[in-house]
């Protein structure tokens, strides 16, 4: 693939994400009080849970490995992100974070299916 496509695919992606980021954390707030069979029906089963007082803190992980482009000569970099929610004894979702450098990316199937059209092959 031309440069100037990958870079225009990435300009793509790069305001879908900003978009996504709001989305994302639209998202999780709205669960918010909400039982957490909510989330798990829209993300599958969490990778961890982690006993956290009178809590449990459930964990799902992402990672996408990125080929900035194969006549770059640059390494392929992954991609992270760690979404969170906290839930108390009866099953509500009490709280939420996510951290990493493309949890909007990753969380959003059209903005994931274009950076995977935008990558090399």
């Amino acid at each position: 693939m031309p440069r100037r496509y990958m870079m225009l695919a990435l300009a793509i992606l790069a305001l879908q994400a900003c978009a996504s980021t709001d989305r994302l954390s639209r998202q999780m707030s709205g669960w918010q009080r909400q039982p957490v069979d909510v989330a798990v029906a829209e993300w599958g089963e969490p990778e961890q849970r982690i006993a956290f007082g009178d809590q449990t803190i459930l964990v799902w992980r992402d990672r996408l490995e990125a080929t900035p482009g194969y006549d770059s000569g640059v390494q392929s970099t992954p991609i992270l992100c760690e979404r969170q929610l906290a839930v108390d004894a009866g099953g509500t979702i009490t709280g939420w974070r996510w951290r990493g450098d493309s949890c909007p990316t990753l969380g959003d199937p059209g903005a994931r299916a274009a950076y995977l059209a935008a990558a090399p092959r």
